[in-house]
């Protein structure tokens, strides 16, 4: 039953933004009671943490399987976004959601981008990355970030727009030409969420409710 809700939750949130209050549609979309709603959750904030969470630790165990072998601070840097951008880039709802949280999830997505500080910070010790104060390239990327999921999540965008949008990020933060696009130009693995997870889960949903959406 919590599942089934957080995976509603997230749908609702996609179409309605974060400020609306939901639960309502959540009981009427889930087909659920008040009561049982409220055995599990009480308010919106409830169900935006716990969404966040899950999405977070979801993404974080794909990010960090495609980063964990890189030894160049940089390409790890550059991949991880790639990743990121790209599962947003192939669940619209994913990007939707993301995109009408806005700052409010970016800010409880923390865990998804808990390789960043120490690999940026590496990267300009090695005199590789601009020796930029850290809460100022952070912002960069997040503001960056928002902007290109929102692009994603209102139509469809090339193939290459994660690339070539981690490569600029790359390139305000001091890399080359050549070597924003070295970075951004190795093969991804297959980022593929596991069948049970919220991503697949609630894809699956908002495909099976609204199929011109989803």
């Amino acid at each position: 039953m919590r599942a089934r809700l957080i995976e509603t939750a997230m749908i609702v949130f996609a179409e309605k933004g974060v400020g609306a209050s939901i639960i309502p549609d959540v009981v009427s979309l889930a087909e659920v009671s008040q009561g049982s709603f409220y055995n599990y959750f009480r308010t919106n904030e409830d169900l935006l943490l716990a969404i966040s969470d899950e999405l977070s630790g979801e993404m974080v165990g794909l990010i960090e399987a495609a980063v964990s072998d890189i030894e160049d601070p940089a390409l790890r840097v550059a991949t991880g976004m790639r990743c990121y951008l790209h599962l947003a880039r192939k669940h619209n709802l994913l990007a939707r959601f993301l995109a009408a949280g806005g700052l409010r999830v970016l800010a409880a997505q923390n865990k998804a981008f808990r390789y960043l500080p120490e690999d940026i910070e590496e990267g300009q010790k090695r005199g590789d990355l601009a020796n930029v104060p850290l809460e100022i390239v952070l912002d960069l990327i997040g503001g960056a970030g928002l902007v290109a999921i929102d692009r994603m999540a209102r139509g469809r965008t090339a193939k290459d727009y994660p690339e070539k949008i981690v490569a600029a990020i790359m390139r305000t933060m001091g890399l080359s030409v050549a070597e924003a696009e070295r970075v951004t130009g190795a093969s991804l693995p297959k980022l593929a969420p596991a069948p049970d997870s919220l991503l697949a889960r609630a894809q699956a949903r908002a495909t099976a409710q609204t199929p011109e959406r989803a």
